[in-house]
């Protein structure tokens, strides 16, 4: 059941004024999705809405992926460090959309020129990217949520990732995908392995760590960084305690 309720402030006024049976309710500007929804049993629905027509703008201006990634990525994380899943990403898609006669999709204003077959090819991404999608009437939105939040929760499904997760990097892993070789997959895995970009850099450095990436990899990035035969980057505590990332030379 729902023990309260996150409303995105720039969402229009009538969602603003759902009250989902009386729950704590508050409105505030959220990173990830339109509506965080906090079950009774320690859940957190993610949910972002989205009319028909604006599922169709958000993928023209290449909008809808990165809102995906962003409302996911709470969860990857925690499938990741292996703990116990509280994050549910949900895109709700309200109104009309469905397969034209002539194979274009129809919405709520009328036969539209997007494909069919494409728009369902880009929900079945989202979907293989870890979000549940579905879709209900506009005026069904807030028993839709209501009905997603009482939805049991097996924790036999907790531990599948999804086919193809979304990646947003911070800047620490981004200056870890542009060095050769490495790029975001392998970032990701350096930064979970070193625990902050100045320690991969030293063990990708180092060609007597051995470091996920490879010893090919780590000559490419040496070259990168223009290190002479022998030099290498370790991680040093200096006079005041703070840590820095130096430049050594093997004996």
């Amino acid at each position: 059941m729902i023990a309260a309720v996150i409303i995105d402030s720039r969402e229009p006024a009538w969602v603003q004024g759902l009250t989902f049976g009386g729950v704590p309710k508050a409105i505030a500007e959220l990173e990830a999705g339109d509506v965080q929804v906090v079950t009774d049993d320690g859940h957190t629905l993610i949910v972002e809405r989205k009319t028909a027509d604006d599922l169709l703008n958000s993928l023209k201006d290449e909008r809808l992926f990165p809102q995906m990634t962003r409302i996911t990525e709470q969860r990857i994380d925690q499938q990741m460090l292996g703990m116990n899943l509280t994050s549910w990403p949900y895109l709700v898609i309200t109104g009309e959309l469905r397969n034209g006669p002539n194979g274009k999709v129809v919405t709520d204003r009328g036969t539209t020129g997007w494909a069919y077959s494409a728009i369902q090819g880009a929900l079945l991404s989202i979907q293989e990217m870890g979000v549940f999608v579905v879709q209900c009437a506009e005026t069904d939105f807030e028993s839709m949520i209501v009905r997603l939040a009482d939805r049991r929760r097996d924790e036999a499904y907790q531990k599948i990732l999804p086919p193809r997760p979304g990646l947003m990097l911070g800047p620490s892993t981004a200056l870890l995908a542009a060095l050769p070789g490495i790029g975001p997959d392998r970032a990701v895995e350096l930064m979970k392995w070193a625990g902050s970009a100045g320690f991969a850099l030293a063990g990708l450095t180092d060609p007597e760590v051995d470091c996920p990436v490879g010893k090919a990899i780590q000559r490419r990035v040496r070259q990168v960084l223009g290190l002479d035969a022998g030099q290498y980057m370790s991680i040093w505590a200096n006079d005041t305690g703070e840590t820095v990332l130096k430049i050594l030379e093997k004996e």
